[in-house]
Formats: structure tokens, C-alpha cells, sequence
């Protein structure tokens, strides 16, 4: 597994210990130590999952990962915490815990659906499996800061995990209040489209606006994730049910200026349409193998007005129109 989190979760970490009466240095290498001038520091995301597991043995807390992600609060996040606290509303501020994902890991990006009245935050397992300490401990973090941050419980609809059913998965259930799986195919949190209205307890936009010029700058300061060309296919594919994704559109998810976009494709010998037209072919035959799918349905989720523009698209792309690729690749 690859990726980094920030220092500061190792502060939290360290305050739980403290508070539960284990001293931190019993666990955590000095190097790990921080001061609060260190804060914005990086470390390995897989020495953090290691950290995790030597605390719950030495605690004999299987269900670390919800009791440290209801103790984290948002202000243990820096600026990134002062801009969630300073929005307006929830949803306000799930989108930007979205946004500035990077920040506090960059393992698997959070992806966004709405779909049948809800919100649906998933992440999947492309970059790596960080654990079920890790992911507990993230998944009730965010559902903690929803909670004190609107000063209400959050209702949820359903929480999703990729690790193995724990034991018991009572106290699961009883902390999201909702339907609790395991051993999915991706981790879920799927929250009503009613509760992002849900004011939050101290909105200021004077603090979100200086907040979040720090952040970005923050963000501009960590190196780019992965690969360029890759990248570039994974928006376009999130974008496309909303329209057929522009440059502009796609640079500004991944947080550029369409100027410095257009210029590392260039360096990169990259080409934006290119780019553009493998994804939505690569996302198009994904749908046309689910016979529960019209074309009409296809070429919507696509971001095509017309049908017709689809068929033309996908023949172009392939050679072949839609309804006969469908037919070739069907299931024996």
C-alpha cells in the first residue's frame, strides 16, 4: 500500500493514548513525535496503519477504530478543519472533505454519487487495502465531524466496509444507527440528500474564504498523485453523467487552472480529447455488458443529450455501433 497522512493524525492518536492512560512514546518512534509546528508534516501511510494495530493490542480495543473516530474533532485537522467548521451547511462541507481529500490521505480518492435521494461517498481498493482500523477510523471520523459540527445526530442510510465482518457487529450498528456491512466491494457511506440542508452550528464566510486560500495552497504544495493520463480518465469518468466533461471542468477537480492543466498534458505528450474519448469509451462498454441498461440509459450516463450522438461517438471509438457491440459481448 502507498500514500501519506498527515502528522497530525498522530497527534490525535497520541492524545487518545494520553487520555486513556498509556504514554505515547510507549508506541510512537520519536521520529513520528510532533510538535505543533510539525502539523503539516507527512508520513507513511502504512507506518500509520501500523501504529493503529500496536495501539489496539496495547489498549485490547478491537473497536479502536470507532472509539478513535468519535474522539477526533475538526479542529485536529489545521486549516482544513477551519474551513469545514466555517461553511454553511453539511453538504458544504462533505464536498469539501471531497475536495481536499489529498490532505488527509492519498490512498483512494472519495468518490460522489447522487442517486435516489442520497448522497453516496465511496472509496474504492485501486491503490490498496489500508486496513479496518484505518478505514473505521476514517469512515466514523466523518460521520463524528458531520454530528458536531451540525450540534444533530446524522442520519445515515447505510454504511459499506471492504474488510471481513468483525465478530460482532453490533456496536457498529448502533454507533452509525443504520444497516452495517462487510466485505463489499468498495466502503460506503450512504447519507439522505435532506441531511446535507442541515445548518451547521458556526458558519462564517470571512474565516472559509481565508481558510481556504491556505489549503489550496497547501494543496498546490503536495506532489501529484499518480499518473497524469490516469488521473484524467478517473474525472472524466466521475464527471460524465453530468454532461460530456470539458478541460476546464476536469481541471478544476483536480484543483489547476486550465492553463497549467493544458501544459502538463502538453509536457506529458498528452491529449485532453484523446484522453477524454478512452474513458468514456472504456465507461461506455462497462454499461452496455449490464442488459438492465437501455442505450438511451448508456448514452445519458455519459453525459450525451441524444442518443444519436452516443451511437456516432461509440462507432467511432470502435468500429462497431452500440446495440451490435452489445450483441457481440453478451454472455454465452
Amino acid at each position: 500500500m502507498q500514500g501519506m497522512v498527515p502528522l497530525s493524525f498522530v497527534r490525535v492518536l497520541a492524545d487518545y493514548l494520553q487520555a486513556k492512560g498509556v504514554a505515547p512514546h510507549e508506541l510512537i518512534p520519536r521520529r513520528y513525535s510532533v510538535d505543533a509546528a510539525q502539523l503539516a508534516g507527512r508520513m507513511p501511510a502504512e507506518a500509520y496503519c501500523q501504529l493503529l494495530i500496536k495501539a489496539a493490542e496495547r489498549l485490547h480495543d478491537p473497536l479502536l477504530g470507532l472509539h478513535l473516530g468519535q474522539f477526533m474533532k475538526p479542529s485536529q485537522l489545521g486549516a482544513l478543519g477551519y474551513v469545514l467548521l466555517a461553511c454553511e451547511n453539511l453538504g458544504a462541507a462533505l464536498m469539501r472533505i471531497q475536495r481536499y481529500h489529498r490532505l488527509v490521505h492519498d490512498i483512494n480518492p472519495i468518490e460522489h454519487e447522487l442517486r435516489d435521494g442520497q448522497l453516496i461517498l465511496r472509496w474504492g481498493v485501486a491503490h490498496g487495502k489500508p486496513g479496518a482500523l484505518f478505514d473505521e477510523v476514517g469512515i466514523t471520523g466523518i460521520v463524528q465531524f458531520g454530528r458536531d459540527l451540525c450540534g444533530q445526530s446524522l442520519a445515515l442510510h447505510a454504511v459499506d466496509f471492504v474488510n471481513p465482518p468483525p465478530p460482532d457487529i453490533r456496536p457498529y450498528a448502533a454507533y452509525f444507527g443504520c444497516p452495517v456491512r462487510f466485505a463489499q466491494p468498495v466502503t460506503r457511506l450512504v447519507i439522505p440528500l435532506e441531511a446535507l440542508a442541515a445548518p451547521l452550528r458556526q458558519p462564517d464566510p470571512t474565516l472559509l474564504k481565508l481558510m481556504e486560500a491556505q489549503v489550496d495552497a497547501a494543496m498546490a504544495e503536495l506532489p501529484q498523485a499518480g499518473d497524469l493520463a490516469e488521473t484524467t480518465r478517473r474525472v472524466v469518468a466521475h464527471l460524465a453523467p453530468q454532461g460530456l466533461p470539458e478541460l476546464e471542468q476536469v481541471a478544476h477537480e483536480l484543483r489547476l487552472s486550465p492553463r497549467v492543466f493544458y501544459r502538463r498534458l502538453a509536457e506529458q505528450g498528452l491529449n485532453f480529447r484523446e484522453l477524454r474519448e478512452a474513458a468514456l469509451q472504456q465507461v461506455a462498454e462497462l454499461h452496455l455488458r449490464d442488459p438492465r441498461l437501455t442505450l438511451a440509459e448508456v448514452s445519458a450516463l455519459l453525459g450525451y443529450a441524444e442518443q444519436s450522438a452516443f451511437s456516432r461517438a461509440f462507432k467511432r471509438w470502435t468500429g462497431t455501433a452500440p446495440l451490435q457491440w452489445r450483441q457481440q459481448h453478451a454472455p454465452a
